[in-house]
């Protein structure tokens, strides 16, 4: 009886010329949002390859100078885009695609698309993600919220039931009906999607790539399925099919553009950020006074005694090395529990705005989706975390290096801690340095920091499908 009513809801459907029109439109917006993703994905990673080449040729090539004055010069780091990047753009146009690495200070990402948008620009910047987000619920409503009470103002439904037809093989018929009919419109778009990409270039690293689309595709199936079952639940509910329209439009827009501004307000004044002015000077202030309140000149003339004992030296011309560049090497050491406190705080607080956005998710599905999507997509605050850690830790490795050749290599400059005579060095100095490696945590750290979000969506499923089997119950006392 399930299937025949399955088969009846979807022949019905496909028949009907507004599906037509709405499967088209759907199918062309889908499939465009993906060709025009990937084409800014395959754009961007051959501009990110490009540049991060250049960008170490530089440093190679930067001629005869100083050790420590190449390490000023400094050079790039250029993220590179997440696995499913086309899919889901996430916070890339937001936080950032390449970092300044130099000696003595860490730096921001800077190269913000979103910067140079408009608030439309940034509105019409569509992705299979957004399509999939905004406008499947939006389907699936169009196509359902008929199921029971436009039967019911027919008195189609009455009959149905008189029919000895239990309110639950209703329910489920309908719901198998109407979602193969969304699973013809989306599921042979995304395939379609699918097998263009696996003719593709796309980069595998340590992504896990095929986990991350099967773990991705799961997470939209359970979003279409609690807006499936939120639909009929309301159709069998409202006493007409205009009345239940009314009431899934409103929840679709509370859904999917009231609940997320209003979750990044809340997480704003929960956990706020500073000033960039204010934090930048407490930053420096620290830097200048030291972290535990010793300056860094101060705390060099302490641990200076502690430098020639380790050596065994009992002036500066019998160290083995330059106190210059042990100098160098040292403020710059002094700077890291600095940077990790102020740039942790701030990270700190938008893990925890983020973290509380997704708490909200339990007033809104699009919420915990949202922040599976990115994540899976490697577009998330995760990721560009892990591209500034490992940015942070080549600079340190950079300046770490090119000291270390300096004190070595100047040992007979060693005049005072002033440095005396500045040594020029062979720009082949600079090959000490590998290029800029960046490699994520994986999928590992994904589903550990987003495991919520997925007991969130399964909450909303359990609440949807209750509902549902609620007001289907409700229909033979009321049609009986």
């Amino acid at each position: 009886m399930i299937v025949a009513i399955a088969r009846k809801e979807f022949l019905e459907i496909v028949r009907d010329g507004r599906f037509k029109w709405t499967a088209g439109i759907m199918a062309l917006l889908l499939l465009t949002a993906m060709a025009a993703g990937y084409q800014k994905y395959s754009a961007y990673m051959d501009m990110q390859r490009l540049s991060q080449d250049k960008t170490n040729a530089q440093w190679l090539n930067q001629g005869d100078k100083n050790p420590h004055a190449g390490a000023h010069y400094g050079n790039y780091a250029f993220k590179p885009a997440g696995p499913l990047a086309f899919f889901d753009n996430g916070i890339n146009n937001y936080a950032g695609t390449a970092l300044f690495m130099e000696a003595h200070k860490q730096n921001f990402a800077i190269g913000r698309p979103a910067s140079d948008q408009s608030s439309i620009g940034r509105f019409g910047d569509l992705s299979g993600a957004m399509i999939l987000q905004l406008l499947m619920p939006l389907l699936i409503i169009f196509l359902g919220f008929t199921a029971f009470a436009g039967e019911r103002e027919s008195g189609a439904l009455r009959q149905v039931l008189s029919m000895g037809v239990s309110n639950r093989q209703l329910l489920w018929g309908k719901a198998l009906g109407i979602g193969a009919a969304v699973l013809l419109i989306v599921g042979l778009c995304v395939a379609a999607g699918g097998v263009a990409l696996s003719f593709a270039d796309l980069p595998m690293e340590n992504e896990s790539l095929g986990a991350r689309v099967a773990l991705m595709a799961l997470a939209y199936l359970l979003y279409g399925v609690i807006f499936l079952f939120l639909t009929l639940a309301v159709s069998a509910w409202a006493k007409n099919a205009r009345a239940a329209l009314m009431l899934l439009i409103g929840f679709w827009a509370f859904a999917a553009f009231l609940a997320p501004k209003a979750a990044v307000e809340i997480s704003k004044a929960a956990h706020p950020t500073p000033a960039f002015g204010k934090w930048m000077a407490d930053m420096r202030s620290h830097q200048m006074r030291g972290i535990d309140g010793v300056p860094p000149f101060a705390r060099f003339e302490q641990e200076s005694r502690e430098i020639f004992a380790g050596y065994g030296a009992d002036s500066i011309a019998e160290l083995p090395v330059y106190v210059g560049a042990l100098r160098l090497q040292k403020f710059e050491e002094y700077d890291f529990p600095v940077f990790e406190k102020h740039y942790g705080e701030l990270r700190d607080s938008y893990t925890l705005q983020r973290r509380l956005q997704d708490r909200i998710g339990i007033v809104a599905p699009t919420l915990p989706l949202r922040s599976l999507s990115m994540a899976l997509a490697g577009t998330d605050l995760i990721r560009h975390v892990d591209f500034a850690d490992a940015a942070e830790a080549h600079r340190r490795d950079m300046a770490r290096k090119v000291n270390d050749y300096l004190g070595k290599a100047a040992v007979s400059l060693n005049t005072g801690y002033g440095g005396g005579n500045v040594l020029i060095a062979d720009e082949a100095v600079f090959a000490i340095v590998p290029p800029f490696k960046f490699e994520s945590q994986g999928l590992g750290a994904v589903l550990a920091e987003h495991s919520g979000n997925f007991i969130g969506l399964a909450l909303w499923l359990a609440a949807a499908l209750g509902l549902a089997l609620w007001s289907a119950r409700r229909l033979k006392a009321e049609e009986g």
